[in-house]
């Protein structure tokens, strides 16, 4: 089984919606310097959270911005390559 950053779906769902720039600059430590670039920001919506590899401080950083916790932005999907259901806690 493959996981998934279910970042499309979390920009989608805040209110107002997100924009990959307000992600970008949400992720500002305190001295000013944005620990998710837009770049990374604009590939992971691109390929809809699909990724090979991420790292311990992407996670860190959108679990701070979006305000939830691992299973607010992994999602596991089945070998068919089809999302599995999230139960909600």
């Amino acid at each position: 089984m493959r996981m998934r950053l279910r970042l499309p779906e979390l920009l989608a769902e805040h209110k107002p919606p997100l924009t990959a720039y307000a992600v970008h600059k949400a992720s500002k430590e305190k001295d000013g310097k944005p620990r998710i670039s837009l770049t990374t920001i604009y590939r992971l919506n691109r390929n809809h959270g699909h990724v090979r590899n991420f790292d311990g401080e992407l996670l860190e950083a959108l679990y701070d911005v979006f305000g939830v916790g691992p299973g607010g932005v992994l999602e596991r999907e089945g070998a068919s390559g089809k999302r599995t259901r999230r139960r909600r806690t």
